[in-house]
Parts: structure tokens; sequence; C-alpha cells
């Protein structure tokens, strides 16, 4: 009996890419065979690239033991394989305009640039300063995105914009917190207009 579980799946228009709980990842194609590989460590994120006919014809593929696995598509065969420090592969993104160069986000906010073309294979940018929910790139900036908040970063490691995100839900709890005690104050001032006067009585013994 089969009990694995989807853990991740990507679609594109050749086919769907998923991953399972046991490490296994299987190309599903629109039309054609199905192909299956497994890795060492299950799949936390998956990124799918384009080659020269249009076509998607390259993944990558991060895991919760650091590593970063490129496969060929359809064939899921190994190009290259690369590991960096800071525990779950969080996001990855491509450096366009470069040959098979990746930035890649950690789960302790580590921030690496992998690829044949960097020095080493693995080069560590910077540090963010919280687990990483996704990083992308905007021209020359670095946009990392962790749980409501987003800072921009450029390649040295230095901020160059922030957005609090949970600022705007803190004011709106503010005022809704000021709306409720204001409803609350005017139905008891209601109330007790309603109520009958209580006059003192003489008491006879």
């Amino acid at each position: 009996m089969n009990n694995r579980v989807v853990i991740r799946s990507l679609v594109t228009p050749e086919g769907c890419l998923v991953a399972m709980d046991d490490g296994a990842i299987v190309w599903r194609p629109t039309h054609g065979t199905r192909t299956q590989i497994k890795l060492d460590a299950i799949a936390t994120v998956l990124l799918a690239l384009k080659g020269p006919t249009g076509c998607y014809d390259i993944t990558a593929i991060g895991d919760s033991n650091g590593g970063i696995t490129l496969l060929s598509l359809p064939r899921l065969e190994e190009i290259e394989k690369f590991s960096i420090g800071g525990g779950i592969v969080r996001s990855i993104t491509a450096v366009q305009d470069t040959l098979g160069k990746y930035l890649a986000a950690t789960q302790d906010g580590s921030v690496w640039v992998i690829g044949t073309e960097v020095p080493g294979r693995t080069l560590h940018l910077f540090t963010h300063s919280s687990p990483i929910t996704s990083l992308r790139l905007l021209g020359d900036k670095i946009l990392i995105q962790s749980g409501w908040n987003r800072q921009t970063y450029d390649w040295t490691g230095t901020t160059t914009d922030e957005f609090d995100g949970q600022r705007q839900f803190k004011v709106k709890a503010k005022n809704r917190a000021n709306r409720r005690a204001r409803i609350l104050e005017s139905e008891q001032r209601r109330i007790q207009k309603n109520q009958p006067l209580m006059l003192d009585l003489p008491a006879f013994g």
C-alpha cells in the first residue's frame, strides 16, 4: 500500500513536478511517461527554469538538509549539487543574465549565492535577522519576505528599504479596540438612562 504524501508540487505547461514526503521527486508529463528519482532529503522548495527553446528544462530543488540539487527536465538527471549552511532551504531564485547562478535563503536567515561560476561554488552574502519566507531579485536589489515584514538589501547585505507589515495590523487592532470600548460605553449609558429612578422612601416603625 502506497502511503506517500505530496508535500510540494509545481505545474508547468509540459507537466507537473511533485515532491513526496519520502524524498522522491516525480515528473508527471502532460504527454509521455513519468520519471522518478529519490533525493537524500525531503524537498522544501521547487523552482523550474526555461531553457533556450522556451520550455522548462531545469529544476532547482532545495531540501531540509541545506542541499540544492539541479535536475534536468523531463529526465530528472542530476546536473549539479550544492550544499549551504543555515538549515532548511526556504527559497531559491535564479540570477538573470548569468549562467547557472542562483540565490538561496535558509531557515536561519542566511542568504547565499551558488553556481559553478561562483568562487568555491557557494558564497554566503549576509544573514537576515529572522527566518526567510521567500526572496526574489528586482534589478540589483534583493527583496526578502519574512512573515508580514519585507526588507530590501543590496548585494553587500546593506538594508536599502524596510516595510513592517505588522504595523498596519497593530493600528487596525487598536482602532477596533477603541470602537468596541465606545460601543460598550454607549450601551452602558443607554441602559442606565432607561432604568427607573429609585427614590429613598421613609421608613415607618
